[in-house]
């Protein structure tokens, strides 16, 4: 250690002045500058719209219907929801796949809701009464049909439901009203066999209307019998 402190040699001093030269000497600098390296790392936030956002939604909704997984659907459409309580058509999905397993208390809720924000969305009136009509709630229906008025034209099926609902409710008169404004529209032979119940019951001439429901194309069987049976049975109580 002691002979590292001890003065250079005169050829360990030659070499430094050597060195020294070395480095006064003009040299070109072949060292480029490398230029200051920041991090230009940035993350981008992809921000689906609304209504793709939904899309995939319901897409996630098809595969597990799909897979046969009910509970997932639901999941993803209460999920839906949950984003967008406005989004009608997720809401009446789910509300259909709550009916289809039997949970009518739930559908009818999920549907109470979407009407409460929205009161004129004419499908959910429309999947709200069916659903009252299948546990054989007709006035309860006709309420709900009664309190919105969409346009009959657009809406054939939600005035269809509300004329067999005033009918099956004994409120003919409103009934046979209805049916008029529909057959108006086409000539459908359930209006006209609705039409001719509600005059039948009225006490009216229903044989017209059950003609032309007779000589309707889309009755079915079942209805087709019956309006034979009833002018069959009208034809013989006239000639007697």
């Amino acid at each position: 250690m002691l002979l590292m402190l001890l003065p250079l040699s005169s050829a360990a001093q030659a070499q430094a002045s050597d060195e020294e030269g070395w480095a006064q000497a003009e040299w070109p600098d072949h060292t480029a500058a490398l230029p200051a390296t920041e991090s230009t790392l940035s993350i981008s936030e992809v921000t689906l719209s609304r209504a793709d956002w939904l899309a995939d939604i319901g897409r996630q909704v098809d595969a597990a219907l799909d897979a046969g997984d009910w509970a997932r659907a639901e999941f993803r459409l209460a999920r839906a929801l949950t984003e967008y309580p406005d989004a009608h058509g997720a809401r009446l999905r789910l509300a259909s796949l709550q009916f289809g397993r039997g949970a009518l208390e739930q559908a009818r809720a999920q549907l109470q809701q979407g009407l409460e924000l929205d009161p004129d969305q004419a499908d959910l009136r429309l999947a709200l009464a069916r659903l009252l009509a299948e546990q054989q709630r007709y006035n309860a229906a006709l309420q709900v049909l009664d309190d919105s008025r969409p346009p009959l034209p657009l809406h054939l099926d939600y005035y269809s439901l509300k004329a067999d609902m005033a009918r099956r409710s004994g409120q003919c008169e409103q009934a046979a009203a209805t049916y008029r404004l529909l057959l108006a529209q086409s000539r459908v032979g359930a209006w006209w066999l609705g039409l001719g119940l509600c005059q039948r019951q009225l006490g009216e001439d229903f044989t017209s209307a059950f003609q032309r429901a007779r000589a309707s194309t889309d009755l079915g069987m079942a209805s087709q019998r019956f309006v034979e049976q009833q002018l069959e049975q009208y034809g013989t109580a006239q000639t007697h």
